[in-house]
């Protein structure tokens, strides 16, 4: 199995992540199953695993499955999976491969199949599913198991995920290697998270992540991201970004959208922002290639040995008809914040413009009085900067 194999980027909100909950919620649901004897098991044994646990502690494997979350040009032909029907597969019991696009020749293809492996069967007649797809299957088995009552059945789904990515994050942070991780959960675990009515206080936080990680894989797909680009992105800046703590995690997305009136920075609908992620910061990270980012207090920064500045990633989309008001908030918050972001270039969409006083449009709002003035002055060397101008300069390899 290739180590490369997305698995630095992972989530409790990834597509493989997703598979896993699917097939676990399936395999509580059969009858006769010793739900605290069963596991399903991340990251160890292949993408998932099923196993049992037998009595002198061994596992049992009862299948074991392959992830492949990919849509560029040849993943539709048994070909592009040589590698996994026929290289070493880990674990035992029915091998399972888990494509997000169908394979047209799986049938009259000569390409061999060593392993013997399945196509994981989502339905009776569909063989693959879509990212996005993969979670009305698994609201369809929760469906299942709350008959009538979709609303709980919802709220499972979210714990479900919420709990994976915790577990995910946790042994990502503190297991050296990929070999020491222990990423699992009993089918009696699983049962008991489903089955849990009490208050979700991580609601908020939940649809952030989940709405971030999403966007990005939106963007693979539409934009058919080479590998080694997706690959650089996933094992960097997206791996810090999932690790974060969830206080540090809501600081990340404060700072993104930092130019919000400082009450709306506590409300998860504003700094979840899908549409600047989408149109400032992924953009940044996919078209920027001359520079790798830096990850440093909770922001994801550019520097360049030649400029003495920094060139902070915003998700900020405003028009520039609205600067002042921008400027403004910013300003305001970066007081409430305690930050100092002197000499910082902010990097939004469309902007352009100076964070100090003598800013026309800034000028102009009444309600600026002269005594708060003094505290604007030790923003004097920062500024917004536009995509289309940062990524020109971060790109010139001639003033370097």
């Amino acid at each position: 199995m290739n180590e490369r194999n997305a698995t630095a980027s992972w989530s409790g909100y990834s597509h493989q992540g997703q598979v896993g909950l699917l097939v676990a919620l399936r395999k509580l649901q059969e009858y006769g199953i010793v739900l605290s004897n069963h596991f399903v098991e991340f990251e160890n044994t292949e993408d998932v695993a099923i196993y049992e646990l037998a009595q002198d502690n061994s596992k049992n494997f009862i299948s074991v499955h392959q992830v492949k979350a990919y849509y560029s040009t040849g993943n539709n032909t048994k070909s592009k999976y040589t590698s996994v029907l026929n290289d070493p597969f880990q674990g035992a019991g029915t091998k399972y491969l888990h494509t997000v696009v169908e394979i047209d020749n799986w049938i009259t293809s000569s390409v061999s199949n060593n392993n013997s492996v399945e196509r994981y069967p989502y339905s009776n007649t569909q063989f693959h599913s879509d990212t996005t797809e993969i979670e009305i299957f698994i609201m369809a088995e929760l469906n299942m198991i709350f008959p009538g009552n979709p609303s709980r059945a919802e709220l499972a789904y979210k714990r479900l995920s919420f709990e994976l990515d915790n577990k995910i994050r946790s042994e990502h942070k503190n297991k050296a290697s990929k070999n020491l991780y222990d990423i699992k959960f009993s089918l009696q675990e699983i049962d008991n998270i489903i089955k849990d009515q009490t208050i979700f206080d991580n609601q908020g936080i939940y649809e952030c992540r989940k709405i971030f990680y999403g966007t990005f894989i939106d963007l693979i797909k539409e934009e058919d991201l080479d590998l080694e680009i997706r690959e650089f992105l996933e094992s960097g800046v997206i791996k810090w970004i999932n690790a974060l703590e969830d206080h540090n995690y809501k600081k990340f997305l404060q700072y993104l959208n930092i130019c919000e009136p400082i009450k709306d920075l506590e409300l998860s609908q504003i700094i979840a922002n899908k549409d600047g992620l989408e149109q400032v910061f992924f953009r940044l990270l996919i078209d920027v290639f001359e520079i790798e980012p830096i990850q440093e207090q909770n922001l994801i920064k550019y520097r360049k040995d030649n400029i003495n500045s920094d060139f902070v990633v915003t998700a900020i989309i405003k028009e520039p008809r609205r600067t002042a008001t921008v400027v403004k908030n910013i300003i305001e918050n970066l007081d409430s914040m305690d930050l100092l972001w002197e000499n910082h270039q902010l990097i939004n969409k469309e902007i352009n413009a100076d964070l100090i006083i003598d800013n026309p449009s800034f000028n102009s709002i009444p309600e600026i009085v002269e005594d708060e003035r003094d505290k604007f002055m030790q923003y004097t060397r920062s500024r917004l900067i536009s995509r289309q101008e940062a990524i020109q300069i971060l790109n010139d390899t001639t003033n370097n």
